[in-house]
């Protein structure tokens, strides 16, 4: 990776406000950057499509267009032909930053500009070739997807490289170019930060095991991580108000918007409740890591199957593997990246999620006969999903611990598969370094 942490090089990461889940790839990818490799950051405040995401995932009627537009093939064609000229039309302040960081980095020979949000990728792709020319520099955009959903507008043309968090992805991306594009599409595992792979110490997991033992009175630590959009609040004060009331504790992080506000305030008024405010983005995305490393650190999360059900490529003994419990998908990024966990078996099926439900929810008890199926499943399982419902949701929680389901989860064994690696980070950076000449 000589070319990547050359003297002459200079990567350059750009951030915006569109989603915490792309500002946590990119602080994955500059917690995991050689020895040696300079880099920058560049805040751009005039893409806008972080305020298209909340709508159409806060709005119903708009979430269902949304979705209608992204599974549906021609309407996918359609709605992407209209997006892109907005998105390529958003140079102006990305020039000026980056006309910036010339008069900073005189030197520097070789730019790699790095996106984490397609919005970010398609107004590099249209300026790269006048700025090179203009500043003398070689510039490369590597492009990073954050969901394991093949969408058209992720196949960006004319970015250099684009790194797909899966082989089917990698591939469904590769048939929207054209015949004659230069652009490369490689598959990688989903970047996971570093250090959410410490492993935890021996005391560490024995606290964890606590949690999770159905005769323990220990309480139940559950992180909340709140979207970006801030969906699902409702939901989620329910649930929290109910477990509340039993031996369950719990921290909660979000960044403190106008859509947030009322539900922060009433977070702090339930007991065993912490809260976390994130005045921006990135702070918020600074202090969601910092549980981890409490003495008591999470055992749970429940979260929304968005780019943190990744999580599930940690092993339980490492500091950021905790056991997921997802909650209904919004867009189609998250149906697909909830089939990523289901056809690596990392969660239930549908058939054995109904049946896990009946057993557990309305007979109140796994079968005697098929208990230690359930187990052996569980074993492999890294996430479960939760009924719509807060008050069955709460119900199933407190089930899959009296069960033993929970406890089960924490025997889970990483596969050998290349999509479930949990070193992402090192593959995309040695990705990069292959495609400079």
């Amino acid at each position: 990776m000589d070319a990547v942490t050359a003297p002459e090089t200079l990567i350059i990461f750009t951030a915006s406000p569109t989603g915490l889940g792309h500002i946590r790839v990119m602080d994955a990818l500059m917690d995991g950057l050689l020895p040696g490799s300079q880099f920058t950051k560049i805040e751009l405040e005039n893409i806008r499509a972080n305020k298209i995401h909340a709508l159409g995932s806060r709005v119903p009627i708009l979430t269902k267009f949304t979705e209608f537009y992204q599974t549906n093939k021609i309407a996918e064609f359609i709605a992407t032909m209209i997006i892109l000229p907005y998105y390529k039309r958003q140079t102006k302040e990305l020039k000026e930053k980056l006309a910036e960081i010339k008069e900073q980095y005189p030197n520097k020979k070789r730019w790699i500009i790095v996106s984490t949000h397609f919005a970010l990728a398609y107004p590099i792709v249209e300026i790269k070739q006048e700025l090179a020319s203009k500043y003398g520099v070689q510039i490369l955009n590597a492009v990073v997807v954050t969901d394991d959903s093949p969408q058209r507008i992720w196949a960006i043309d004319g970015s250099d490289i684009v790194l797909a968090p899966s082989r089917d992805t990698a591939e469904r991306l590769q048939e929207f170019l054209n015949k004659n594009s230069k652009t490369i599409i490689k598959a990688v595992s989903f970047p996971i930060s570093p250090r959410l792979k410490q492993p935890l110490t021996q005391e560490e997991f024995q606290i964890l095991e606590n949690q999770f033992d159905p005769k323990a009175k220990n309480p139940l630590h559950i992180s909340i991580p709140i979207s970006g959009a801030a969906v699902q609040i409702n939901f989620l004060a329910s649930l929290v108000n109910i477990l509340a009331q039993d031996n369950f504790q719990f921290t909660i992080i979000g960044q403190l918007t106008s859509y947030t506000k009322t539900f922060f305030e009433k977070v702090k008024q339930i007991p065993r409740a912490q809260l976390a405010e994130g005045t921006s983005a990135k702070q918020t995305v600074s202090l969601y890591e910092s549980i981890f490393y409490q003495g008591l650190r999470p055992a749970l999360e429940i979260t929304k199957p968005s780019e943190q059900c990744f999580k599930a490529i940690l092993k339980p003994n490492e500091r950021g593997g905790v056991i997921l419990l997802l909650t209904n998908p919004v867009g189609r990024q998250e149906y697909d990246n909830l089939n990523f966990l289901i056809r690596h078996l990392l969660l239930p099926d549908d058939n054995e999620q109904k049946l896990l439900e009946k057993y557990l929810l309305k007979d109140g008890t796994l079968p005697e006969s098929e208990r230690p199926q359930w187990h052996y499943k569980a074993s492999h399982w890294r996430a479960v999903r939760l009924p719509n419902s807060p008050q069955k949701a709460a119900e199933f929680i407190k089930k899959l611990k009296q069960e033993g389901i929970l406890h089960s989860m924490l025997a889970y064994v990483a596969q050998p598969q290349v999509d479930l690696t949990s070193d992402g980070v090192s593959q995309i950076w040695k990705r990069i370094s292959e495609v400079i000449k």
